[in-house]
């Protein structure tokens, strides 16, 4: 490098010095300019070297390949996935990868909270089971599936990011979809995104942020049997919307036949409109703000068979349930309910009725008669009421006296005539807890012949009167109410 002179002393001629001056400068900036240009180009040699080809080994654990300890960036590859033998399934374990390497030919990949991004084109050639929950998935190629057909289950929820729905619509093979969790909203996503999928069986979309269904959008549905749309924000089910009209001789991925069920449990549904439904054997609508259902609303032909009404306080009118023929179980506990200003027919049609469910209600008086045309009724709920008493024919049915479990536990009934079970010739379990009944009349409660469990526990009643009933009948207790250290027949806290 050249040597520089200093900087002109006093007596130097003005001239000279400003042209040193200048000199110096220029030299100084081409130094600079190599020192930068050499800078960048170690920079940009840097990142590229940064990039990394990554050999995947399996660590195998019962038939199972398990990748461990993956850290892979955007930028980095994957070498083939090295195996011994034919394990069924690939998983990958406390790994931090942006998106996966090739699968070769696998049963199933779970690939579940290791900060996957995206899923590349070609990424699967022949697959039956897939999970990649609880990612940050933003993109799913069209092309990622070699053979889209041979996918039966596919586990995508906790993928919020996850907008792109177009590589659905290849997987007309799924049986098992969920994608709960993901914020997904119906009216965003293309209304024939399920229109191939004629062979999905369960389609979970729980907890996200739906407040519509687009009618339609379910209908090609044909061999569905569960569909979960529970924890979401729907306001009403417009007719038509869950029509769907399921396929003859359908029967579940596990070989079991069973119709549809529909989970719609905690929403906000206000409103059911008259044929909302087609097909259905189970609706859960627990938890909801119902305030009207159209008597036709479940459709007088489906077969539906069980129905949650409970939680909803402000339903007030049961119109609907003149149409239910084929209903056996209905739940109608937690609804602010009463018979007080209901008619007396209102469960008349009901003829398959098996199970029902009104306890956690403000019901006070039951109506002699009120279960009179239920012919086929075995079990009712009424513990947890404001009852008082219980008269004579209260439970007396017109054809066919099928009543085998009466729970009137947690009312108000202080005073109470055992013989008003004696004509129940069916009945096995009558339970009475948490009255405030202060004795139990042996004589009268055992003539009934058929009677076999008997529960009276916390309530006021004499040790002796329980000592009578002992070679007669079990005693049933609570559920982890047993009573040692105090005065009890068989752990049931008695007055001695």
């Amino acid at each position: 490098m050249k040597r520089y002179r200093n900087f002109p002393t006093q007596g130097t001629n003005k001239t000279t010095a400003e042209a040193l001056q200048a000199e110096y400068n220029r030299e100084m900036s081409r130094v600079w300019i190599v020192f930068l240009v050499s800078c960048v180009s170690t920079s940009a040699f840097l990142t590229v070297s940064e990039a990394a080809i990554i050999r995947l080994n399996c660590e195998y654990v019962e038939e199972k390949c398990v990748l461990k300890n993956v850290y892979a960036t955007e930028d980095d590859r994957f070498k083939e996935i090295r195996k011994e033998g034919y394990p069924n399934s690939i998983e990958f374990f406390d790994c931090h990868i942006h998106t996966l390497p090739p699968i070769p030919y696998i049963y199933s990949v779970k690939a579940d909270a290791i900060n996957l991004v995206r899923i590349e084109e070609n990424t699967f050639s022949t697959i039956s089971h897939l999970d990649v929950a609880y990612n940050r998935l933003r993109d799913i190629s069209v092309n990622a599936f070699e053979y889209p057909l041979e996918l039966v289950k596919l586990t995508l929820n906790g993928n919020p990011t996850l907008k792109d729905f177009s590589f659905l619509h290849k997987l007309a093979g799924l049986k098992v979809l969920d994608m709960a969790e993901m914020k997904l909203e119906l009216d965003l996503i293309d209304i024939n995104t399920f229109a191939e999928m004629t062979e999905l069986r369960r389609l979970n979309m729980s907890e996200n942020r739906i407040a519509s269904i687009p009618v339609g959008m379910f209908s090609p549905l044909k061999s569905l049997q569960h569909l979960d749309l529970s924890r979401n924000a729907i306001t009403k089910i417009a007719a038509g919307a869950l029509a769907i009209v399921i396929g003859p001789g359908e029967s579940h991925w596990n070989g079991h036949s069973d119709a549809l069920e529909f989970d719609l449990s905690h929403n906000n549904i206000s409103i059911i409109e008259n044929n909302a439904f087609l097909s259905a054997n189970r609706i859960n609508l627990r938890h909801n703000r119902l305030t009207g259902i159209g008597a036709y609303a479940f459709d007088n032909q489906t077969d539906l068979r069980s129905l949650v009404l409970a939680e909803n306080r402000q339903l007030k009118n049961f119109d609907f349930l003149h149409n239910l023929p084929a209903l056996h179980d209905l739940d109608m506990s937690h609804m602010n309910f009463s018979f007080e200003g209901h008619p007396r027919n209102m469960f008349n049609d009901l003829a398959a009725l098996t199970a029902l469910d009104l306890s956690h209600n403000q019901i006070t008086e039951v109506p002699i008669g009120i279960f009179a045309e239920l012919q086929s009724l075995n079990s009712v709920n009424l513990r947890h009421n404001l009852i008082k008493h219980i008269e004579f024919g209260t439970f007396s049915m017109r054809k066919y006296d099928l009543i085998d479990e009466i729970d009137l536990s947690y009312n108000q009934i202080t005073d109470l005539n055992f013989l008003v079970f004696v004509p129940l010739k069916y009945l096995k379990t009558l339970l009475l807890h948490g009255n405030n009944i202060p004795y139990v009349n042996a004589k009268q409660l055992i003539r009934n012949k058929s009677l076999q469990n008997f529960g009276i526990q916390n309530s006021l009643v004499r040790c002796y009167d329980l000592v009578d009933l002992l070679g007669h009948l079990k005693l049933v207790l609570e559920h982890n109410e047993f009573v040692s250290h105090l005065p009890n027949v068989d752990g049931i806290k008695c007055v001695p």
